[in-house]
């Protein structure tokens, strides 16, 4: 089944996350080692390279099925002339077909913000970067910093067929970015508070403000997520950073999950957790904050949360403990 409307939209058909049958991968290998040649030889532009690379693994997935109209009086899709065209062209050439392509197009088994971040990519609207490896959490952090984000493009037979970290092949990593390169750009608003926000994580990880945190394993593989794999409303982001610190001290507490934590524990949470709301420019009571702030995420359809105490108890598969 074919998504192609609406940023909310979901992944519908999954098994288009899945090894490409033995025909088909012979074509995928083809056509991708064609298009490894060609950036080597003549220095294929990287927004380019990674449409070409989309649309190849996109018809050895589904063939002709792969795309679909979504205005009448287009052509019908045909993918395997499309491939057939593009390889030919020069890049500026191929970039305005792509562009045409993309936009005119929904994608199996994507959701509309994919193709909408390529193309974002392929105008030069969302400078995105391109990585033949898995950057850290530690430099994908960086590059949020400086405004941003990687698209991980792994184009090596048998490598590319295999699982990246969570993710069924290196289609479905490249597609995760793109989903991510989306929720990143595609607001201003959004965009210069995630900015902000990764600046004030940045500066206090130089301040080695977190080596203490990190030495326990749990907290570290959220943190990680946090600044690597989360691009949401800051709000949202303080929420989650304050839940795995509750969390952290309850474990070093020796505490279930709904415990009370000590004041000790709450005054080091407050320590760390200020000097965030004031890089921010939160200065005012955490209340009146949110509900300054209130109208705008609920406009771009994040779930507010007050940021202190506490108050929601699943986040994100975190518990937020009731009662700090």
């Amino acid at each position: 089944m074919l998504c192609i409307q609406g940023q909310d939209a979901e992944i519908i058909d999954m098994r288009s996350l899945t090894e490409p049958s033995l025909t088909d991968r012979a074509v995928l290998q083809e056509r991708i080692a064609h298009l490894v040649q060609r950036r080597r030889s003549a220095g294929c532009d990287d927004a380019v390279y990674a449409a070409l690379y989309f649309l190849c693994w996109q018809t050895a997935l589904h063939g002709r099925r792969c795309a679909a109209r979504k205005y009448k009086h287009d052509p019908r899709p045909d993918p395997v002339a499309w491939w057939n065209e593009l390889h030919e062209m020069e890049d500026g050439e191929a970039r305005g077909r792509l562009l045409h392509y993309l936009q005119r197009y929904g994608f199996l088994g994507v959701i509309a913000n994919v193709p909408a971040a390529l193309c974002a990519w392929l105008r030069e609207s969302w400078p995105l970067s391109l990585f033949e490896r898995i950057p850290s959490p530690e430099e994908v952090l960086e590059m949020q910093v400086r405004g941003t984000r990687p698209v991980t493009i792994l184009p090596h037979f048998p490598r590319l067929l295999l699982p990246v970290l969570t993710k069924a092949n290196a289609y479905a990593f490249m597609v995760h970015d793109l989903e991510h390169a989306y929720k990143y750009f595609y607001d201003p608003e959004l965009h210069h508070g995630q900015k902000r926000f990764f600046t004030a994580i940045e500066r206090e990880l130089h301040l080695g403000i977190w080596d203490d945190y990190r030495r326990d394993a749990l907290f570290a593989d959220k943190f990680a997520y946090l600044i690597s794999d989360m691009n949401t409303h800051v709000l949202h982001s303080l929420q989650f950073l304050r839940a795995i610190l509750v969390e952290h001290h309850l474990r070093r507490e020796c505490k279930p999950p709904r415990a009370v934590l000590s004041i000790a524990a709450r005054e080091q949470i407050e320590a760390v957790m200020q000097p965030l709301y004031k890089a921010l420019h939160m200065d005012a009571p955490l209340g009146e904050v949110v509900s300054m702030r209130n109208r705008s995420a609920v406009r771009h359809g994040v779930e507010m949360m007050m940021v202190a105490p506490p108050a929601v108890p699943q986040l994100d598969g975190v518990h937020v403990p009731e009662t700090i």
